[in-house]
């Protein structure tokens, strides 16, 4: 069973814009999701292991479930920082989580997730690779 020795903190910043407001005028809750994914691609895809290299590799992430809690409202115009972070790795199972702050380094959202390492040919979780480890910022004893 993979032991996390040191797991990378990743920061990831963007603006609420009018898009991401519902009728209500705050963030819709699905867009919540949207903005974590973006964040999640961009650490990735930093590290190596963006859509071109699962693409080509086939394999990949797939998220089995996720578990959002909102804190505080997010406000248009209002920047915010996303924090991505590994917590727990089994042989095909990670358990990532991700905190959105807003201006005043408040924290207003957590999602904890359960990914999966996907094979896309045989369309079965499998055994995930150093790669991957790799790109998901995290160095295994």
């Amino acid at each position: 069973m993979p032991k996390i020795k040191n797991a990378k903190l990743f920061k990831y910043e963007l603006t609420i814009k009018e898009n991401h407001l519902d009728s209500f005028a705050h963030v819709n809750n699905a867009v919540y999701l949207q903005i974590l994914e973006e964040a999640r691609w961009e650490f990735i895809t930093e590290l190596g292991f963006g859509l071109e290299e699962i693409q080509k590799s086939g394999k990949g992430p797939v998220i089995l479930e996720v578990n959002l809690k909102f804190i505080k409202e997010l406000k248009l115009r209002e920047k915010v920082r996303i924090e991505t972070q590994c917590i727990d790795a089994q042989s095909k199972i990670l358990h990532l989580e991700q905190k959105i702050f807003n201006s005043k380094n408040e924290l207003c959202t957590t999602a904890h997730y359960i990914l999966g390492y996907f094979d896309l040919n045989t369309r079965k979780l499998i055994h995930q690779s150093p790669e991957w480890f790799r790109a998901v910022g995290i160095e295994i004893e």
